[in-house]
């Protein structure tokens, strides 16, 4: 078999070769000029974005930092001040509770005072009526043990009898036992050494002593009887309501 031959005839053109090369070149470097333009701007423009933002981010954090420094002293002064306060307080606390307590210390001295002025009042220039000896005062005082109580008993005499004077005192608490009506003798319930109703004084006398009631027996009243012996003098009775006798 014959082989067929085909000759293909082209135009010789060398100019085309260097043209093409040409353009391509110049392509490319457009093309790698816009990218580096583009690239470049992109990146400046993130660049000062980030500026930006860490420039803001910056004085944010300064103001922070300036309101947290003010926040701190604020907070501190509070608290001296806090102190400041708490220290007034108890300082007053103090002043008062010592005031209270003078106050209460002279009242009670005055108190006091004011019943040994009328003691001796009573002593030195007693009413007519009750010139002579007579019953002061007399207290019972409730003890821990139940039925058990504590009296003292005070006799006084005027100084325009300055002679001694001497007696005895009857007393006896009268109440109800069993619902009938009771009296019981403070002689017969007296407890331990009991000191012994028998007076002699000239201005004077205490007496002082327990005493032990019945079971059962509830007090209503307690009379006393002042019994001169062998001056003159008349008998002297009082009578006092329980509840008003009682100490505290």
């Amino acid at each position: 078999m014959a082989l067929k031959r085909r000759v293909v005839i082209t135009a010789y053109r060398p100019w085309m070769r260097w043209t093409l090369l040409t353009g391509g070149s110049a392509l490319l470097a457009l093309g790698a000029w816009a990218l580096y333009a583009y690239t470049r701007a992109t990146t400046v423009s993130d660049f000062e974005r980030a500026q930006i933002e860490r420039d803001q981010l910056m004085a944010e954090r300064r103001e922070l930092t300036r309101s947290l420094r003010e926040a701190r002293k604020e907070i501190s002064d509070l608290k001296e001040q806090v102190v400041y306060l708490q220290r007034s307080q108890e300082i007053d606390k103090q002043a008062c509770e010592t005031v209270r307590s003078s106050l209460t210390h002279l009242q009670e001295e005055a108190s006091d005072l004011q019943e040994q002025v009328a003691f001796y009042r009573g002593i030195v220039s007693p009413d007519s009526s009750r010139a002579g000896v007579r019953v002061y005062e007399f207290k019972v005082f409730g003890t821990s043990t139940p039925g058990v109580f504590r009296y003292e008993l005070v006799l006084i005499q005027s100084v325009r009898h300055d002679r001694r004077i001497a007696g005895r005192i009857e007393v006896a608490v009268q109440g109800l036992q069993a619902g009938l009506p009771q009296s019981v003798r403070l002689t017969d319930v007296t407890l331990g050494n009991g000191q012994n109703l028998l007076f002699s004084f000239k201005y004077f006398e205490e007496f002082a002593g327990e005493f032990r009631l019945p079971d059962g027996f509830r007090p209503t009243r307690v009379s006393v009887a002042v019994v001169p012996e062998g001056s003159g003098l008349p008998r002297v009775e009082d009578e006092y309501e329980w509840s008003k006798i009682q100490g505290g």
